[in-house]
């Protein structure tokens, strides 16, 4: 214990000082009652937990403020806090710490395949980040890619330019199906991970991390199996096994084929009372399966980011946090502007 206190004893108290400026409950449900995005935007400049990357967006930058423009200026949040937090990371946990970065490059490459397929931006290009990060990712081709091998060529020193080059149609001017690239880019991301964390860790640390990982795909399986039974219930059991994640962790395989081959949504429910997570999915419809994976992994992090020795761990899951605080406030702007459901309950377990 001694020794993980002198080894990250500055990062967690970076992280606690963090923590502490986090929006809480009452905050959201103000922010949900204000009467427009401008009052938001406003109030969240106010925010010390928001107000540096709002900075950076003078009053009257924007001509229209929606909820892309609030997203991607909040985002820049993340980033000053991921970098700020990276002064205090020992040597032999960059790699892991870096799991942002990856994860960043992937959105980005699937936001472009998408932009592909539609043909167009929904309006025009998003605004630039302002607050840059060191991705392997050729940005600016990226956003300027009109084609799949000029997607190919930006992403040629990412560890998705392998997936992508064996995804590439033969038919030239052809691009890959979209969820099945998808699926294949969290693959690599994950395999990514799983591959440092065995490669560098050992003891809790390694436990806890190979949890954290694994908890997250057996979720994330369940959720992609419940919403083809919801939309698409004519696909065939063989199309499940090509967009779910090939890692097992409380799930084995052979109960996840059977979560494949299931009849329909109520099979399903029925399979998994009989499951691990058995007291995750009672009672819970499908349209809220999605929130029930956010509330979980943000319980599991609240408790670890309390736990003692502290370790790198204890930065992932404040990230982690972090990204489920903008999940919130996203869905508070969405509140305001367009008049979408609060979602009360996330908010009040992530503002806890």
């Amino acid at each position: 214990m001694k020794n993980a206190e002198m080894t990250y004893g500055a990062l967690s108290a970076k992280i606690r000082a963090l923590y502490g400026k986090r929006l809480r409950a009452d905050d959201f449900a103000r922010l949900a009652g204000l009467k427009n995005e401008a009052e938001l935007l406003e109030a969240l400049r106010q925010h010390p937990g928001w107000s540096r990357a709002l900075s950076l967006v003078p009053p009257g930058a924007w001509s229209y403020v929606g909820r892309v423009e609030m997203e991607g200026a909040l985002r820049d949040e993340l980033r000053l806090e991921y970098r700020s937090l990276s002064y205090y990371v020992p040597r032999e946990d960059k790699p892991l710490m870096q799991f942002q970065l990856r994860a960043a490059e992937r959105s980005a490459l699937l936001a472009a395949l998408r932009r592909l397929k539609t043909g167009r931006y929904a309006k025009e290009p998003p605004p630039t980040s302002a607050v840059p990060l060191r991705l392997r990712l050729d940005e600016g081709a990226l956003a300027s890619c009109t084609s799949y091998d000029q997607l190919l060529d930006a992403a040629r020193d990412t560890i998705y330019a392998p997936v992508l080059r064996h995804l590439r149609p033969s038919r030239d001017g052809a691009l890959p199906d979209f969820t099945l690239a998808e699926a294949a880019l969290r693959t690599a991301y994950f395999s990514h991970l799983y591959r440092i964390v065995h490669r560098q860790y050992t003891g809790r640390t390694q436990k806890v991390l190979l949890r954290a990982l694994g908890e997250q795909i057996d979720l994330l399986n369940i959720i992609h199996v419940l919403r083809l039974k919801t939309y698409f219930p004519q696909t065939e059991p063989e199309t499940y096994l090509r967009v779910l994640f090939p890692f097992h962790y409380r799930l084995n395989p052979d109960f996840t084929r059977a979560l494949c081959a299931a009849p329909g949504v109520d099979d399903v429910f029925a399979l998994l009372r009989d499951s691990p997570y058995r007291d995750c999915f009672d009672g819970v419809a499908v349209g809220a399966v999605e929130e029930y994976y956010q509330r979980a992994i943000c319980r599991f992090n609240k408790r670890q980011l309390a736990a003692v020795p502290p370790s790198i761990y204890t930065a992932v899951a404040y990230l982690e946090l972090k990204e489920l605080e903008l999940s919130v406030l996203i869905n508070v702007i969405e509140s305001v502007k367009y008049g979408v459901s609060y979602r009360a309950e996330l908010a009040d377990l992530v503002g806890q």
